[in-house]
């Protein structure tokens, strides 16, 4: 095992930041991040894996799983809740400065040993919290009992890169008033976090997660939170809207249940595996988890680099090559698809300009295909470089939610859905990832996703709607995009 920063170095480094990520770092090829989480961090309470998947090598490198530390954030019942080393404190909302508390910490710039996410903040906000962002109030109605946003701390975790199948176990303490007795306990916890890493590598290579329900009994058990014939009213309602020049475009979403009593971790295992993403996760809080195959970034923060990455356009992929080549082809020079997708590029260009240096903001990559296991999409890139100054507050406040999934211009469209949408969305189209101690930070859309809680797996489905918009078709669009969650949850395939 390789350790690094050197003793010399890291009291150097303490000397300046008040925390110093310690590495132990060894090569190991075939790594399966998904079998060491299960077999190191599955029954904790509060853990995590962030598992790259298809995509782009930007977007597919590193992959990342731990458990939770002993602070967390939560919001839930017009309550902040601050968990700090079993000490519990509630502040009451509005709370303008309580969301700083995930902001990057002071005076780490000097550590440039570790070029990626070494602890920080994981976890999830609600789309809901939009109203905390945006001038906007949203109705009480139907919903599950879940925090509007739930974060907890790491400060030790492991990294794998796939691109140089090197395997690193991060110890990132505050160096505190005794850094030499911190480096000596942190190198210590290295050896023994690599004992007991060599252990799972030495198990035998794991079975295929198990199977669920028949696809045929799963589909006639799926209950939806809205009928067919409700789900075409509410896009001519959206289509009323978009003739009287409210909005160009909303993202109208139905919510899928079912009863589901197993072990959600195999339920994320086949999700990943029907439909590998480059923004997978799981994320396991209490009594709740969230399992995500998610294609889509919200916004990516390194020091002063912010990237965010929509999509939006979609076809259904085809039962051979040919029929997929035609649907792609399609999809590429549809000009209904192509204009949505380039009024959200611009959407997000203004967003993200919002925060970014002047004239900085640019298009990478304009409205490439990616393909996934049931649908397509168009994606585009778009990056900047910040403001100074600028705190993890003032990029959610420019950012969440992502346009994509609301539509624009963003707050009407976010009241449309709420007067339509008969139920809350929960983490639905809201965002989970990390936020670093250092400028670090990692967000996905929710979308992909399934919630599993109280013996029921709950997920939901949408699509854009824009003026010549057929309602039949985006109900179809929508059981499109549901296709991976039903085989995630089936034994067979779903045609």
């Amino acid at each position: 095992m390789k350790c690094y920063p050197d003793r010399s170095r890291y009291l150097e480094l303490a000397a300046r930041c008040s925390r110093v990520p310690l590495v132990g770092e060894r090569s190991v090829h075939g790594f399966n991040p998904s079998t060491a989480y299960r077999s190191l961090f599955a029954e904790d309470a509060r853990s995590f894996l962030f598992e790259s998947g298809k995509g782009p090598d930007e977007t597919a490198r590193y992959s990342f799983f731990g458990c939770a530390n002993q602070k967390a954030l939560s919001i839930r019942n017009n309550q902040f809740d601050i968990h700090n080393n079993g000490d519990r404190e509630t502040v009451a909302l509005p709370a303008p400065d309580a969301l700083k508390r995930l902001n990057f910490e002071p005076g780490l710039d000097a550590i440039d040993h570790v070029d990626h996410f070494w602890g920080g903040w994981v976890g999830y906000l609600s789309y809901e919290m939009a109203h905390w962002f945006e001038n906007i109030q949203l109705r009480a109605k139907d919903g599950l009992d879940l925090p509007l946003l739930f974060f907890f701390q790491v400060d030790r975790l492991w990294v794998y890169d796939h691109h140089t199948a090197l395997l690193k176990y991060i110890v990132a303490d505050e160096t505190g008033p005794d850094p030499a007795g911190t480096h000596t306990r942190a190198a210590a916890e290295l050896e023994t976090a690599w004992q007991a890493m060599d252990r799972v590598l030495a198990e035998p290579a794991a079975t295929e997660p198990g199977k669920a329900t028949p696809a045929s009994s799963l589909q006639a058990s799926l209950q939806s939170n809205i009928t067919e014939a409700e789900y075409v009213q509410m896009v001519e309602r959206a289509k009323n809207y978009i003739e009287e020049g409210d909005i160009y475009q909303a993202n109208l979403a139905q919510r899928l249940a079912v009863e589901y009593a197993g072990d959600p971790f195999p339920l994320y295992q086949r999700l990943r595996r029907v439909n590998p993403s480059p923004f997978s996760g799981y994320l396991k809080f209490d009594d709740m988890v969230l399992a995500s195959s998610s294609p889509e970034r919200l916004v990516k923060v390194v020091k002063d680099a912010v990237e965010t990455r929509p999509i939006a356009g979609t076809r259904p992929r085809g039962k051979s090559e040919e029929e997929d080549a035609r649907l792609s082809s399609e999809l590429l020079l549809n000009e209904k698809e192509k204009a949505e997708h380039l009024m959200l590029v611009d959407l997000e260009r203004n967003d993200i300009g919002r925060i970014c240096k002047h004239g900085s903001v640019e298009v990478t990559d304009l409205m490439f295909l990616e393909q996934y296991s049931h649908v397509c999409h168009i994606v585009s890139n778009i990056q900047g470089h910040l403001k100074p100054e600028i705190e993890v507050t003032d990029i959610l406040a420019a950012v969440f939610p992502g346009g994509t999934i609301t539509g624009c211009p963003k707050i009407r469209c976010m009241e449309i859905i709420d007067e339509l949408e008969p139920s809350t969305r929960g983490p639905y189209s809201g965002s989970f990832g990390y936020i670093g101690f250092s400028r670090h930070l990692d967000l996905n859309i929710v979308i992909r996703t399934i919630l599993v809680q109280n013996g029921k797996a709950y997920f939901h489905v949408g699509a854009g709607i824009v003026a010549d918009s057929i309602p039949e078709k985006e109900w179809q669009e929508t059981l499109d995009k549901a296709a991976a969650m039903i085989q995630a949850l089936s034994e067979e395939p779903v045609e």
